[in-house]
């Protein structure tokens, strides 16, 4: 029992899940960054297209993948405050 406590060290009973109210209920923030992402990632990929980039991609999907998971990472550090020194 006493070689767990050091890992439990950091939970804290008042700590809550960052949230916010819509509507009145509440939303995890990860899903409101993931929605945010394929948001962004469509519009990246209508500007990719209307100058001529797309075409060129070497695997489409992979990079439209990899952009949604960027953007949905770099708004989550937006929020949770990581990008702070």
């Amino acid at each position: 029992m006493l070689a767990i406590a050091p890992l439990l060290a950091a939970c804290s009973t008042m700590a809550r899940s960052p949230s916010i109210s819509v509507f009145g209920s509440f939303f995890p923030v990860w899903i409101i960054c993931a929605v945010a992402a394929v948001i962004v990632t469509a519009i990246v990929r209508i500007i990719l297209i209307r100058t001529g980039i797309d075409e060129h991609l070497p695997a489409p999907p992979l990079v439209y993948l990899c952009l949604a998971i960027g953007s949905s990472i770099a708004l989550w550090l937006a929020w949770s405050g990581g990008f702070a020194p």
